[in-house]
């Protein structure tokens, strides 16, 4: 995470402890606004929420961007109603095993994806790092932050700005999505996932 984000946040918890607030709540000019970076990922996943009366719409434009990422060569996946598009990298071509370095051949696998990243008009990113249970949870939380942040890094050097947009989590091993006995469920469990939500900017778009 850049130090910016890292200021931001800080600052966020510090209004919070002074005023006696939760720390989702703070940094909220009213009742109505949202903080990303103090908020969990959960809760980002679901804001903005898409209107019900353009779900469908808003559900189909996703579409079209989960289809161009696939054709690209990605796995990835619909969650929230079909909303929300997540592309799914295996952390081995990102970094070697107990690095936060990234690998030689990593840009490769990023780059494509960093037009769309760029796209903050349209698409809010969460970014989820997960590993396996090898290792104490302290280890698994600092090795995954730390690779977040490493990929972070690499998509503010790629945008201009000197700052992406990302909203970084590192989740240790506590949401796996297979066993972790056996080399493949735990090479599965490491793993990086981009979550593209639609911003309201985009959903205004749909809506026009």
């Amino acid at each position: 995470m850049s130090l910016l984000k890292s200021l931001r946040i800080s600052l966020t918890l510090f209004v919070a402890v002074l005023l006696g607030l939760p720390a989702t709540a703070a940094g909220k000019k009213d009742t109505e606004a949202f903080d990303p970076y103090s908020a969990g990922i959960e809760e980002n996943i679901k804001t903005p929420p898409v209107p019900a009366k353009l779900k469908e719409r808003v559900a189909a434009a996703m579409t079209k961007l989960q289809h161009t990422l696939t054709n690209g060569g990605y796995k990835t996946d619909k969650v929230r109603d079909g909303e929300v598009v997540v592309v799914t990298v295996e952390a081995s071509k990102l970094f070697r095993a107990n690095s936060t370095v990234l690998r030689e051949g990593a840009a490769a696998v990023l780059q494509p994806l960093v037009p769309y990243l760029k796209r903050t008009d349209n698409y809010k990113i969460v970014l989820a790092v997960h590993s396996d249970d090898t290792g104490d949870a302290e280890y698994s939380d600092r090795l995954t932050a730390d690779r977040a942040s490493a990929i972070d890094s690499f998509v503010a050097s790629k945008t201009g700005g000197g700052e992406s947009n990302i909203i970084p989590y590192g989740l240790g091993s506590d949401e796996p999505v297979a066993s972790n006995a056996g080399i493949r469920n735990r090479a599965a469990n490491r793993r990086v996932e981009f979550y593209f939500i639609p911003t309201e900017e985009f959903i205004s778009k749909v809506k026009k």
